[in-house]
């Protein structure tokens, strides 16, 4: 026989039962069970224990962060509502009061303007008046030399026509 062959009866076949090799394993398992439970399974358990409250706890954290953020977008959106209204109304009043100036202007310079036409007219009425009266003052002078010629003269009616129409033509230009 070779030296090197295992003999018949250790050799035993994977599906073979070893009632002696199954109870040690029995107990190597039960023991490992033991002092994995006494030293392992309880900080193993707590450390997931923990995991889960800190997942819990930044899930709760991340629910507020975001109840806040939307409390804080819906104000902002209001703000912005309220910016915009206060923005058109400042526009809407700063026009009515460009329209209420723009309307003072004019009833201004329309108040001058007739204050001017009146004046105007005040003057050009003054420069008649004044006119009217040099003008009779003439006339009344012209009649009154007219009227000494034609009393010296002693002539009818068409000399005396003659006789006025000379004397105007006698007369400077700048009084006729």
């Amino acid at each position: 026989m070779n030296a090197l062959a295992v003999p018949p009866v250790l050799a035993a076949g994977i599906m073979d039962l070893n009632p002696g090799l199954t109870l040690w394993t029995a107990i190597t398992f039960l023991l490992l069970i033991l002092v994995l439970s006494k030293y392992a399974f309880g900080p193993i358990v707590r450390m997931l224990d923990e995991r889960e409250r800190t997942i819990r706890d930044a899930i709760d954290q991340a629910k507020k962060e975001r109840e806040e953020a939307e409390r804080l977008l819906a104000q902002q959106k209001d703000s912005l509502v309220k910016a915009q209204r206060e923005a058109a109304e400042l526009a809407k009043r700063s026009q009515q009061e460009m329209e209420a100036f723009r309307q003072q202007l004019t009833a201004q310079a329309r108040k001058e303007a007739d204050d001017l036409v009146v004046t105007a007219r005040k003057t050009i009425e003054e420069e008649k008046v004044k006119a009217v009266a040099q003008l009779r003052a003439e006339v009344a002078d012209l009649a009154i030399a007219a009227a000494g010629r034609i009393v010296k003269s002693g002539l009818d009616e068409k000399a005396q026509r003659q006789l006025v129409d000379e004397y105007i033509r006698d007369l400077p230009a700048g009084r006729a």
